[in-house]
């Protein structure tokens, strides 16, 4: 009787014994997807899931851990069983197999069962869909021109009423496009689907024949999987589709071009009339459809004319399914002497026509008063009696000792200025250049001069010292805070 008894006890016992489980969404792929693999352990007493950072080399992500507590009865007799989960990410580069991991459940070491995968070569352009979801892109045209932008539609179809529980969505790459997604995207109802739809500005970054890759979802669906011991827990059953690949052509523009779009540009200048080595700001602006993210500027170059620009500012906005915009940039110029700013040619390819429409700043001539000039003076021939022969040589003696003195008055100076001058004046300059560069300094303020007319009139002194000014004297403690102070505002 004890006998049949122990043997009783122990069939509950297997019966109640810990289980350990691997299992994966699919095991074949294609290249470039990922796989999901799920532990679930369940038992009495379960021990939690060490972190398991990689596969076979290939680096885990998206790890989810879940667990519940169910109430199960085996003949006749009740008892609470846990389940530990976790659900790990990964994208295998090659046919690889799932190792076998192990878990202590029960107080007993248990070992899931190794796992085949097989990867596929990624099907060219080709589009993975069933019945009960889908993806599909379209786009307004399959052939455009280098730096038009295009709308691309996403839709993502999935039949109503399923008990979804996570979509993970993976746009395009877009890898040779500039994108910007429009909107937040809109959701409706057709049929017996509900329509996710998202839509996206595309401009390409180069001309000639582009595909655009898939875009890829991974949908878990409630799924119950049975358990050894007869229960049933709640599972992620993954179902993964694709849309088709698209192959574009862009064109290069055969006509020389600065900027592709249509644009309109306009420029003003501060003032016409101006002090010397007082600044000048020409202000430019292009706004227009199109792109001009990679639009290298205008350059300026006048004799005589320090001139100094800021980074060109570059915003783009979406106005309906286009892209404006707008690229605005300071010049400053600074000189003593009057000088003109020459017209500057923008041209600008406008791909609805197919022409180059030629955009032109204007030209400025600007008057400095008090300008510096170069004075002339004639040339004036005279004619002078020579002194007698001896009046000369007389001369001549007087001039050799006035030489002999000169080289020694010389010589003595020399050997004062290497001796006890020249130290100090290297002394001097050595702890001036280690607290004021009149270069970096004049690069800090200027762009800021208009901000307040101590940093303006600290801006022209800079100048003018660095023009040769010698009677300019500059508070140099005043000078090093109004540095400090917008060197932080610039870096910031």
């Amino acid at each position: 009787m004890l006998k049949i008894l122990g043997s009783l006890v122990g069939a509950v016992g297997l019966l109640w014994a810990g289980s350990v489980t691997a299992t994966v969404d699919l095991d074949k792929v294609f290249k470039g997807d990922t796989v999901l693999l799920t532990l679930a352990m369940t038992g009495k007493k379960v021990d939690a899931i060490p972190d398991i950072p990689e596969i076979n080399g290939q680096k885990v992500f998206n790890i989810q851990r879940r667990s519940s507590t169910n109430f199960v009865q085996v003949n006749g007799v009740s008892s609470m069983e846990k389940t530990n989960m976790m659900i790990m990410e990964f994208r295998p580069e090659q046919n690889m197999t799932i190792p076998s991991f192990s878990v202590k459940v029960d107080g007993e070491m248990k070992s899931t069962k190794p796992i085949m995968v097989t990867v596929l070569p990624s099907p060219t352009g080709a589009k993975r869909a069933n019945s009960n979801f889908a993806l599909d892109i379209a786009i307004e045209k399959q052939k455009f021109y280098l730096g038009e932008s295009i709308v691309l539609n996403l839709y993502f179809k999935q039949r109503t009423n399923l008990d979804v529980l996570q979509i993970e969505y993976t746009p395009p790459e877009f890898k040779d496009f500039f994108s910007k997604q429009i909107g937040e995207g809109k959701t409706y109802k057709k049929g017996a689907f509900t329509i996710q739809e998202l839509n996206y500005l595309l401009i390409a970054k180069k001309a000639g024949a582009l595909t655009l890759e898939p875009a890829r979802a991974k949908i878990a669906q409630r799924s119950r999987e049975r358990q050894e011991g007869g229960w049933y827990i709640d599972v992620p059953k993954w179902t993964k589709i694709s849309s088709s690949a698209l192959n574009l052509e862009v064109i290069e523009p055969t006509e020389a071009h600065d900027i592709v779009g249509k644009f309109n540009l306009t420029d003003s200048i501060d003032t016409l009339q101006v002090k010397a080595n007082k600044p000048v700001t020409l202000r430019m602006e292009l706004l227009g459809i199109g792109t001009l993210e990679d639009y290298d500027g205008l350059n300026f170059e006048i004799p005589s004319v320090t001139i100094y620009s800021d980074d060109a500012k570059v915003e783009s906005t979406l106005m309906g399914k286009k892209l404006q915009s707008r690229y605005q940039k300071s010049f400053v110029f600074i000189s003593d002497h009057s000088f003109t700013i020459p017209s500057k040619e923008i041209r600008a390819y406008d791909y609805t026509t197919g022409k180059v429409e030629i955009l032109k700043t204007k030209a400025y001539k600007v008057e400095v008063e008090n300008a510096s000039s170069l004075a002339t003076k004639g040339v004036v021939e005279s004619r002078i009696a020579l002194p007698p022969i001896r009046a000369q040589l007389n001369m001549q003696k007087r001039t050799t000792l006035y030489a002999l003195l000169l080289s020694f008055l010389f010589g003595v100076v020399l050997t004062l200025l290497f001796t006890y001058i020249t130290p100090l004046l290297v002394s001097r300059w050595k702890r001036k250049g280690k607290h004021f560069n009149g270069e970096e300094a004049f690069k800090i303020l200027y762009p800021k001069m208009n901000e307040s007319k101590e940093v303006e009139e600290m801006v022209r002194q800079l100048y003018a010292i660095k023009s040769g000014a010698k009677d300019i004297r500059i508070d140099r403690e005043k000078l090093k805070q109004m540095v400090a102070r917008y060197r932080v505002s610039t870096t910031s």
